[in-house]
């Protein structure tokens, strides 16, 4: 072969080569890039510094006692909270996870992943820090003692508190139907009430400063279950027998869903009611 035919020869196979390699290029799937500044996280993480709210409290005090908040959604919000079924057929105490329903009766069932809450506060509870309180304390004076140890009372704090108590006094709430008559302003006097002697269990607790206004229940607000799970309800009274324990959390973010219901996008929300 003649050298100016091996040159063209030889661009065309350097020619093609390159084309190939372009081909190659065009057709391989783009890698991901990477973002080292991006953290991976689960929901656990994303919510360990919230407290959680579904409706708010003068919502419930004005008669919204139909919810539409599932424990199975709740669950995704916190392993501690409070609150209330749908159309208050029972109050509610989750504690490591579990979420138990008091009915008027005094009965104790868990919840079931489809059951409806009207009403709730949960949290992740991620243990700060403790305390014992080792003298007999009746529940008048507990706030005293938790206010002690608070970084500040303009933050929400979360309690788990175990013990043994002389005597604890209990309340539950009556169920209702539609269409509802009366607030909690009427249904809470005359709550059924349970009380037991000599029992230990836990008490489960949010603390909500003065600002809240009417989102929530200001100050303290505990429910009760026994260790047996024979005994819950809100906390009324008490009076401690032995030391009880003391575990607490801060939370600095604040969360809440609203129900979607034509109820709640009608309430009128001019009836004023707070209890501890």
């Amino acid at each position: 072969m003649k050298p100016f035919l091996k040159l063209i020869v030889f661009s065309l196979l350097l020619s093609l080569s390159s084309c190939i390699k372009q081909s190659e290029k065009s057709t391989k799937p783009a890698e991901a890039p990477q973002d080292n500044s991006i953290a991976s996280t689960n929901d656990y993480t994303l919510n360990e510094d919230t407290f959680y709210q579904y409706s708010i409290w003068f919502a419930f005090v004005n008669k919204v006692f139909d919810g539409d908040l599932t424990v199975e959604e709740l669950k995704k919000h916190g392993d501690v909270g409070l609150g209330s079924f749908d159309f208050l057929d029972g109050e509610l105490i989750m504690l490591d996870g579990i979420p138990y329903r008091i009915r008027e009766n005094g009965e104790i069932s868990v919840g079931q992943d489809k059951d409806e809450i009207v009403y709730a506060d949960a949290a992740f509870f991620n243990k700060e820090d403790s305390f014992p309180i080792e003298e007999t304390v009746k529940f008048g004076d507990l706030p005293s003692k938790l206010d002690a140890k608070k970084k500040s009372p303009h933050y929400f704090y979360v309690y788990k508190i175990h013990g043994s108590f002389k005597h604890i006094k209990l309340g539950g709430v009556p169920k209702v139907k539609r269409p509802f008559k009366d607030g909690l302003d009427v249904l809470i006097p005359n709550r059924p009430v349970f009380e037991a002697e000599n029992i230990s269990g836990t008490l489960v607790g949010f603390y909500c400063p003065d600002f809240i206004g009417h989102i929530n229940a200001k100050g303290h607000h505990f429910h009760f279950i026994s260790d047996d799970k024979k005994w819950g309800g809100h906390v009324m009274d008490f009076e401690s027998s032995l030391t009880l324990e003391v575990q607490f959390d801060t939370k600095t973010k604040y969360e809440f869903d609203l129900p979607k219901s034509e109820e709640f996008e009608n309430v009128n929300l001019s009836k004023k009611f707070q209890y501890n």
